[in-house]
């Protein structure tokens, strides 16, 4: 249990260490498309089991993008106080708002896991955070590869 919850965090840290999407909002629509379709192919979920499975996901997706933009909203502030030289009580009034925001994300994720297990064996549960890193990650990728030719012409 202890594992899961420093696994739980350690990708909620990755989530919130990654910028706004450089993608617009049709390509980025397209992007949580396949994810939910290799996602279901991954788990080899049936389709019952998949709808399930993709409702839920986006539900989450949701909940994340809105905690992510409170978070975004409380680092805008520390910003502003920044720039005004605000005093050490308000810096640590926000450091206490953002460490919230992190809390919250944190709480969410791991909710959202806890959740699946009444969708998903223990071993797709594995195979879906597995899953998450890596879909995260061949993203990554593919992004790199694309911008090295535009790099190289610059």
């Amino acid at each position: 249990m202890n594992r899961m919850l420093l696994l739980l965090t350690a990708l909620s840290s990755l989530l919130f260490a990654q910028r706004e999407p450089a993608l617009g909002g049709r390509a980025m629509e397209r992007l949580e498309s396949l994810k939910k379709v290799r996602m279901i192919e991954a788990l080899a979920l049936d389709e019952e089991t998949g709808v399930k499975l993709v409702n839920r996901y986006t539900r989450h997706r949701e909940s994340m993008k809105n905690l992510e933009k409170e978070r975004s909203a409380v680092v805008d502030d520390v910003a502003k106080l920044a720039e005004r030289n605000a005093s050490d009580a308000e810096y640590q009034k926000a450091f206490a708002r953002l460490a919230d925001a992190e809390r919250n994300a944190v709480a969410e994720r791991a909710a959202f896991i806890a959740g699946l297990k009444d969708l998903l064996t223990q071993k797709q549960v594995a195979a879906y955070i597995v899953f998450e890193r890596d879909f995260v990650r061949d993203i990554r990728d593919i992004m790199r590869e694309n911008q090295r030719p535009r790099l190289r012409r610059e």
